[in-house]
C-alpha cells in the first residue's frame, strides 16, 4: 500500500507515523479531519460540534487526539480554540484530502459538509461569534 511512502518519504519516524495512523482510525477521528481539510482553514471546536452532531467531550478528546499525532495544530483566539489540518505530504495527506474533494467521500461526511456549511454562515468577519449549540 501507499501509506508505506508517507512513513518513509518525510522526517517522521516510525512511531510518530503509526501514531498519526492509529489517530484517523476512529471514525469521529476521520470526520474531523475530513471537515479540517474540506474547510481549508481554521475551524473553533463549537463548529466541528455541530458539524458533528456530536457532544463537545468526545469532539475535543477528537481532536486532542489529532493535534498528539501531528496531524492537526491548534490555536487559542480569544475564548475559541481554532483547530487547523497540518498540510500533511505524501500519500496520508492525500488520503485526508480526497475524503472531501472532488466529492465527500460517503453520506456521513456528506451530511458533516452540509451542516458545517449552515454553521459557516454564522460567522462574523469569518470568525466564530456563536459559540456552542450542543
Amino acid at each position: 500500500m501507499h501509506i508505506i511512502a508517507y512513513m518513509s518519504g518525510t522526517s517522521r519516524d516510525i512511531e510518530d507515523s503509526v501514531k498519526a495512523l492509529k489517530a484517523l482510525a476512529e471514525p469521529k477521528r476521520l470526520r474531523a479531519a475530513a471537515l479540517l481539510a474540506y474547510a481549508g482553514g481554521p475551524l473553533c471546536v463549537c463548529e466541528l460540534v455541530d458539524a458533528m452532531g456530536e457532544s463537545q467531550y468526545n469532539v475535543s478528546r477528537c481532536l486532542g487526539a489529532l493535534c498528539a499525532a501531528g496531524l492537526i495544530t491548534k490555536a487559542k483566539k480569544g475564548r475559541w480554540a481554532m483547530y487547523a489540518l497540518r498540510p500533511a505530504p505524501g500519500p496520508l495527506g492525500k488520503f485526508i484530502r480526497n475524503l472531501v474533494s472532488p466529492a465527500p467521500c460517503c453520506g456521513t461526511v456528506a451530511g458533516d459538509i452540509a451542516r458545517l456549511g449552515k454553521r459557516l454562515s454564522l460567522r462574523r468577519k469569518g470568525i466564530c461569534v456563536v459559540g456552542c449549540n450542543c
